[in-house]
């Protein structure tokens, strides 16, 4: 008995030691409905849909079979177990048959409050195969449940069928950089990232009651949304979070968040000056200045309002600040670039960063010419009486490189070591920006 005993404490060290918080290999079904450790509150799968599988299982006698052949979702869950705030929880299982299957927590047993799925991982396999999902928990709870939520499998492959559970702490979460999630070539605009855990850290650049957007560095690719209502950072904190990347109807924003550390105050990154032309993917999520934009009609609906710009059209949205714009009226207006609801639009954050562009600039802007010379590889500035920048953009949205230009009759900025191609420059400076189109041969 002793030596039992002994071998049952060193088992449950082992257990501790290495981050194991559950593990199911589906043998033993003592009250005949669910399997041991299964059928915790958040379950909606019924009885009859979860079957003792007693032929081939990848180990010992028995595997289990989910069955949900329709397109809605049902939960198949553990019972209750302990989690902790920030804390990434690594499931992996052997899985064959069809059907879709994602991971979820339910935060505690006695209330109906869950935190975002994981992405669905689709299964399509007659023999097993080894799968890992990973999630963030945002909260600490004694008595959470992990979910595998599954949809359409498929009879003619045994439905979806399961074996050898494990639930661990995953200590190896890397970090990567926002601009690396967000840059994509792909023509969906998801993110390579989408569906896995990471860490990412940046300059939170506003914030609403049910999250907050984060920014590393100026310029394209840089702003994520971060949708969390359980962690509230100040506007301007620098901090480091944890976090699933996921696509949300087009738009990527980290779900699942859990913050692992406050640096405080830092400072918020200048906002990048585009036009409406240039809005889309590259600026998603990304702090902007649009100049000389003219209101053209002051009640979209929805509490947004419209503006135009070289023919080029933009919501204004009321998500984090509502403003009432006079018709035809010229405004300088900074905000985030955000999708949703299949349209881009613009977010004020604050009475500052909607005002009336004053037009100081009209008359000089009518006597700069911006172009680029082929025979001496040179941008040419001409009649430029402020300090200015001149930002060259590749088609990808990316800002290669900026010029800090001074007033004088030519300025002339050398690109020799350009690849052929075809490139955006924006000339700006506080009240006035110029966009012109050039080819590189």
């Amino acid at each position: 008995m002793k030596k039992l005993v002994f071998t049952i404490f060193v088992l449950m060290m082992s257990l501790t030691m290495f981050g194991q918080v559950f593990e199911s290999n589906f043998e033993t079904w003592t009250d005949g409905s669910y399997p041991d450790g299964w059928g915790g509150t958040g379950t909606n799968i019924g009885v009859a849909n979860v079957v003792k599988y007693t032929t081939n299982a990848y180990a010992g006698n028995n595997s289990c079979q989910l069955i949900n052949a329709t397109t809605s979702h049902k939960r198949f869950t553990t019972t209750a177990v302990s989690i902790e705030s920030g804390t990434a929880y690594k499931v992996e299982f052997y899985a064959k048959g069809k059907g879709d299957i994602r991971l979820g927590i339910k935060r505690t047993a006695s209330i109906a409050s869950y935190m975002t799925y994981t992405a669905y991982t689709s299964i399509n396999s007659s023999s097993w195969e080894m799968y890992t999902l990973t999630i963030v928990a945002d909260t600490t709870s004694s008595d959470a449940e992990f979910i595998l939520s599954i949809r359409n499998t498929d009879a003619s492959m045994e439905h979806l069928v399961i074996d050898n559970v494990t639930i661990s702490v995953d200590t190896d979460i890397d970090e990567v950089s926002i601009y690396d999630i967000q840059y994509t070539t792909d023509a969906s605009g998801d993110s390579p990232y989408n569906g896995q855990t990471i860490k990412t850290r940046g300059v939170v650049t506003a914030v609403t009651p049910n999250g907050f957007w984060l920014q590393s560095g100026k310029g394209a690719w840089n702003g994520v949304y971060v949708y969390s209502n359980t962690i509230n950072p100040n506007l301007g904190d620098s901090i480091l979070i944890s976090a699933t990347v996921s696509e949300y109807y087009s738009l990527t924003e980290l779900t699942n968040v859990a913050l692992l550390e406050n640096f405080g105050p830092s400072t918020i990154p200048d906002p990048e000056i585009i036009t409406i032309a240039q809005v889309g993917e590259p600026y998603e999520g990304v702090l902007c200045k649009l100049v000389n934009v003219i209101c053209t009609n002051v009640d979209a609906g929805y509490g947004m309002w419209q503006i135009t710009q070289s023919g080029n059209n933009l919501y204004v949205d009321d998500d984090i600040y509502a403003f009432t714009p006079t018709l035809n009226t010229h405004y300088v207006i900074t905000g985030i670039i955000h999708f949703s609801f299949d349209d881009w639009k613009i977010l004020p954050r604050n009475a500052d960063d909607v005002v009336i562009y004053e037009g100081i600039e009209n008359t000089e802007n009518n006597n700069i010419n911006l172009y680029y010379d082929a025979n001496s590889k040179n941008i040419i500035v001409k009649g430029l009486q402020t300090d200015a920048d001149l930002e060259v953009i590749n088609i990808l949205g990316q800002n290669l490189i900026t010029f800090n230009l001074s007033p004088s009759n030519i300025n002339k900025v050398d690109i020799s070591n350009f690849n052929s191609g075809i490139y955006i420059l924006n000339l700006h400076n506080k009240n006035n920006i110029i966009t012109k189109k050039i080819i590189v041969p």
